[in-house]
């Protein structure tokens, strides 16, 4: 019997819709949009709302920013003090710059504004070789050896956030054939940035003006004065500013086209949008459709709360005040992001695996679950599923709501009448009554046959036997 209710995995299934849409309403019609290829995502579960080509290899252009700032911020603080070498002669002279000078000296948080807001190479330079003698403890390597070292961390890092088809060769996205990452990869690098408070910061300002040691002391050095203004136009004033646009990196050269990396938050939904080579003004108009779409068809829906009941398991030995059946309870919230037409469909599992208190009956036909008196309030009995065609979605542990007593001898009593009651009021239990009481009968019938015939009187007359020849007939 015990390996039978294993067979079964103790599941009792409860379905229940969880929001007032209708199951089975039409799905969303997805945007068409001009990027080569793109991708939408929700930042805090990795969940893929849309996707055009998003595995396909392709150049990311400055947009590699993102991730030469992860890794310089696992080597540097926000305020520590970077003096600018002669890495910068290095630096192609059509690149993008934030125009650095040799020997001046910047807080790290202002090189990491170098690098987002104007978009500088020369920033991504000075990044690189800062690292790359730290990581070694070599203080003279050359430009060229600092930016083989850091494009090795790169990818090491990379590779930790779950990409799995990109190569980085430097730390700018200056175009390198053998520089590529896809849309799906460059999302993961955008998830990591939004969770370093200092880089989502700095990726959301449309422009800086001030010294590059900001409010420090800068006594005996060489410093600079900046003004740099945002290439994103999702967050600038312009006509394609975007409402709830957050911020992220833009990217351009001839071979990788117009990118951008965005982000947008609303209603507690953070998306991410990543779109490659879509000739402007298509970008902005791309990443804003994603938005729309994601914003419109999506979101967080809570499915259960603290403490809330999310099914019933049947009684067993308990007191008959205590009722037929425990409430199982949760002692956390449960909310899922989830499609707006796929909530009513969402399913739930509750699988019961506390053995000390899963009754075992001996009647193998019975293969209903019960728990058994007695039980304490807040026990641990086993897991609830939610789960969407047929993929589990997430899963919480059940309680038993209250303390259930265990029953009285009379109570017992009267559990074992009803339950043989109950058993005869079956198919099985009726043949077994009709078969008991035929044989029975029969029984009786036999027995009173010979008791009767015992009972007859006998032949008192016999004939005597006439050993001398008597008469015969």
């Amino acid at each position: 019997m015990r390996k039978k209710l294993r067979a079964i995995s103790l599941l009792l299934a409860l379905t229940f819709c969880v929001n007032t849409i209708a199951f089975g309403a039409t799905k969303p019609v997805a945007p068409e949009i001009k990027a080569e290829s793109a991708i939408l995502v929700e930042a805090s579960t990795g969940k893929v709302l849309y996707e055009k080509n998003s595995t396909k290899q392709m150049y990311p252009a400055s947009m590699t920013k993102l991730l030469t700032t992860i890794v310089a911020l696992d080597y540097f603080k926000p305020e520590d003090v970077i003096v600018v070498g002669n890495e910068i002669n290095d630096v192609s002279l059509d690149s993008s710059k934030a125009g650095h000078v040799n020997g001046e000296s910047i807080t790290m948080e202002n090189l990491v504004r170098g690098l987002i807001i104007p978009s500088g190479n020369d920033s991504a330079t000075v990044v690189a070789s800062a690292v790359a003698k730290k990581e070694t403890g070599n203080k003279d390597l050359s430009s060229r050896e600092s930016e083989r070292i850091f494009a090795e961390l790169m990818n090491k890092k990379a590779k930790e956030l779950g990409c799995t088809d990109s190569n980085f060769v430097n730390p700018h996205g200056y175009h390198d054939e053998r520089h590529y990452t896809t849309a799906e990869d460059m999302a993961k690098i955008a998830a990591a940035a939004l969770k370093i408070d200092l880089l989502k910061r700095i990726c959301g300002e449309k422009e800086y003006s001030g010294n590059g040691m900001g409010s420090a002391d800068t006594t005996g050095l060489i410093t600079n004065q900046y003004d740099w203004t945002s290439h994103n136009l999702l967050i600038t004033s312009g006509e394609y500013a975007y409402p709830y646009a957050t911020g992220m990196k833009t990217g351009f050269t001839d071979e990788a086209g117009n990118c951008v990396t965005a982000s947008a938050e609303k209603d507690g939904v953070s998306l991410i949008a990543v779109i490659f080579n879509s000739e402007d003004p298509g970008r902005w108009e791309d990443a804003a459709k994603l938005f729309d779409y994601g914003f419109e068809n999506f979101g967080f829906f809570t499915l259960a709360k603290n403490g809330t009941s999310v099914g019933e398991v049947e009684l067993y030995n308990n007191k008959v005040s205590d009722g037929n059946n425990l409430k199982l309870i949760i002692k956390e919230d449960v909310s899922l992001f989830l499609e707006k037409t796929d909530v009513g469909a969402v399913e739930t599992k509750i699988d019961i695996t506390n053995d000390e208190y899963i009754y075992k009956s001996k009647d193998e036909s019975d293969t209903n679950i019960k728990i058994k008196a007695p039980i304490e309030k807040d026990t641990e009995l086993g897991t609830v599923k939610y789960s969407l065609n047929g993929e589990v979605l997430a899963e919480s542990k059940i309680y038993a709501e209250k303390s259930i007593e265990k029953a009285t001898l009379i109570e017992k009593i009267g559990y074992t009448a009803k339950r043989i009651i109950s058993k005869i009021f079956t198919i099985k239990g009726l043949l077994t009554v009709v078969g008991t009481v035929v044989g029975i009968g029969a029984l009786v019938l036999i027995a009173r046959f010979f008791y009767n015939r015992s009972r007859a009187p006998k032949n008192r007359y016999k004939f005597k036997s006439n050993k001398r020849g008597g008469r015969r007939f």
